[in-house]
Formats: C-alpha cells, sequence, structure tokens
C-alpha cells in the first residue's frame, strides 16, 4: 500500500521482533478491512512465529491498561487503526 501511514506511538520490543510484528499488521491490513479479522489473523502469526501467547486489540478508539512480559509490547498506528500488541503467557 503505497500510501500506508504507521507510527509506533510505544514500544519496549528490540528492534528485530518489532520489525516481525510491523509485518504481520502490514500484512493483516492488506488482507483484511474488519478489525476483528485483523486481530485474529496478527495473534495467530504472531503465536507461530514468536511463540505463544500474544494478546492484540485493534480499533480507532479504546482505552487500556494492561499487564505483560517486559520486552514485548508494541502500541501503533497503522492507516489511522490504533493496534496494541502485547505477550503475556502467565
Amino acid at each position: 500500500m503505497s500510501d500506508e501511514k504507521l507510527e509506533v506511538k510505544e514500544s519496549d520490543m528490540e528492534e528485530a521482533e518489532q520489525a516481525v510484528v510491523i509485518g504481520v499488521v502490514r500484512e493483516a491490513q492488506r488482507l483484511y478491512n474488519i478489525d476483528k479479522d485483523v486481530a485474529a489473523f496478527v495473534k495467530e502469526e504472531l503465536d507461530k512465529q514468536l511463540g505463544a501467547t500474544w494478546h492484540i486489540i485493534c480499533g480507532k478508539c479504546f482505552g487500556s491498561r494492561v499487564s505483560y512480559e517486559m520486552g514485548h509490547f508494541l502500541l501503533l498506528k497503522c492507516n489511522k487503526v490504533n493496534v496494541m500488541i502485547f505477550k503475556c503467557g502467565y
């Protein structure tokens, strides 16, 4: 998508992991138009590629407070949609 806009709002991920996650989010938005479908795709792919257990919150407007494993949190805005991604397996 040539007019794609991506902004990382907050992250404590290492750059390599963040690059994988961003690639998966971009692919999900290319394939799906509905937020719940984007979230489902991202979760399935991250669980496969980076190990379980990933949680995805996706939408234009939401509030949140979550617990997560240190080094595995990313909040970004991609094409006007906020996507919160974090790993929490406990």
